[in-house]
């Protein structure tokens, strides 16, 4: 079996068309038609019917395609890993980033490490901690920003950059709109607009209200914080949000104020997987915002 098979059986597999798979491949079609017909002897199986001039994958064909997608990015990956050695500075990162993590510190950290390593490039994926974490452990990623970060376990190694603490954002009229600093006590009877059970920030908030007697009335949930602080404007209810997001995004409808209890806070970092090496360019990234966020934290 060779690579080029495996990436013409995927581009024939994804356009269902030989010719417009030729086309776009840059290769004659007799020549594409010739590799998939030597895969299918090969594997003695039928991977595609032929109907008319469409191509339309069989049932082992559609479970060939997954793990021929899995085995031809591992290839590339392996390939990548190769021309690093050579110039660690020409790679490509796959980046995770959580939902909540403000769009404030990432654009500074990847401009000031394209000042150093201009060539290396990036390849960004945005989910849910539980999501990106399963990206990185399944190789979909190289490494993700996480917050919380969470306790090193047999597959991932934390790197904790630094704290950052939660804030109270309220309608501009709310009674407590002119405070500097409030206590979860002083919202007991307050409406929330949190984020899903699924989002870490929910539990981080709800565990801290339980453990001070607290039962908070949530009434409405959203993934988009930016759909929670126009919720807040529009005076159906308070939130509690990362500094990060409200920093410099402040709606004009609401105000955000300090908030006195210290475990409302969150750790921010990245998470590497222990299932393989990092390669050159990857260390470097990493090595990187190691070294930017420990110089922030000094001058601070």
């Amino acid at each position: 079996m060779e690579l080029r098979q495996l990436k013409y059986f995927i581009e024939v597999a994804r356009v269902e068309h030989m010719t417009q798979a030729s086309e776009n491949l840059h290769v004659a079609q007799s020549a594409v038609s010739r590799q998939i017909t030597k895969l299918e002897e090969e594997l003695e199986i039928k991977l595609f019917d032929r109907i008319g001039r469409n191509m339309q994958l069989t049932a082992v064909g559609q479970d060939f395609l997954r793990q021929a997608k899995i085995g031809l990015q591992e290839l590339q990956k392996a390939q990548a890993i190769v021309e690093e050695y050579a110039d660690p500075t020409i790679g490509e990162i796959r980046v995770g980033l959580p939902n909540s993590i403000a769009t404030k510190v990432l654009p500074a950290v990847i401009s000031a490490f394209r000042e150093k390593y201009p060539n290396i490039t990036y390849r960004f994926m945005e989910g849910s901690n539980r999501d990106l974490k399963q990206m990185l452990v399944t190789g979909a990623l190289d490494m993700t920003f996480l917050s919380p970060v969470p306790k090193e376990d047999d597959e991932i190694m934390p790197h904790r950059f630094f704290d950052e603490k939660l804030k109270l954002i309220v309608p501009s009229r709310h009674r407590l709109a002119g405070e500097h600093s409030v206590s979860l006590a002083d919202l007991a009877d307050e409406k929330f607009i949190l984020y899903p059970e699924d989002f870490d920030l929910y539990h981080l908030v709800e565990d801290t209200a339980r453990m001070k007697g607290l039962a908070l009335e949530t009434i409405f949930q959203s993934r988009d914080f930016h759909t929670i602080q126009g919720l807040v404007g529009a005076g159906l209810g308070i939130s509690i949000l990362p500094e990060m997001i409200l920093d410099g995004a402040i709606f004009k409808e609401t105000r955000s104020i300090a908030l006195m209890d210290q475990e409302l806070r969150r750790s921010v970092g990245i998470i590497t997987t222990k299932r393989r090496n990092m390669s050159p360019s990857e260390t470097l990234f990493r090595d990187f915002l190691l070294g930017y966020f420990d110089s922030r934290d000094s001058t601070s």
